[in-house]
């Protein structure tokens, strides 16, 4: 197929709406009507926008593939090579339980209240590279995934936090 990614997604649509609910129902969230997608949508097409206002063309279905597995909205702006270099999962979801998160967002994430302890927290990070969440479902759930071995709540309950 051609643009077929290593997620592979079938796009028949041709406006850039038909199009992210198209990826979307594929590689979630599933329920593309609620208001928070079509927010997130209106955010993603917003940003491909500026993006090719000011790099030039590519295919919306492109770049999307590449925001939701490579975690920038920068298309192709990396070495081949180096594209996963540094990081697993998205830069911009850190894991509550690593030193990446700040406090507040770990009381956030964790539902914690500000007289609440904050748990332990450990670097995510393995020679060089560093360990965020990644977008990942459990049954009809779409949320974010730590992706680290070492980290405190997966050492401690032996399942992956989950935030939805």
């Amino acid at each position: 197929m051609s643009r077929c990614h290593n997620r592979c997604v079938t796009v028949s649509g041709t406006t850039n709406e038909e199009i992210w609910q198209e990826i979307r129902l594929q590689l979630g969230p599933t329920n593309v009507t609620s208001s928070a997608a079509v927010t997130l949508m209106n955010s993603q097409i917003a940003e491909y926008n500026t993006w090719v206002s000011t790099n030039g063309s590519v295919p919306f279905d492109k770049w999307l593939l590449w925001y939701i597995n490579i975690g920038t909205t920068n298309y192709a702006n990396l070495p081949k090579d180096k594209k996963h270099d540094g990081k697993v999962g998205h830069c911009y979801a850190p894991c509550p339980y690593s030193t990446q998160a700040t406090a507040l967002k770990t009381r956030h994430l964790l539902g914690l209240t500000a007289e609440d302890v904050l748990p332990t927290k450990v670097t995510h990070e393995v020679m060089g590279v560093t360990y965020y969440m990644k977008t990942a479902n459990r049954g009809s759930r779409w949320g974010f995934e730590c992706t680290y071995d070492g980290c405190s709540h997966y050492i401690i309950t032996g399942e992956r936090y989950f935030y939805t």
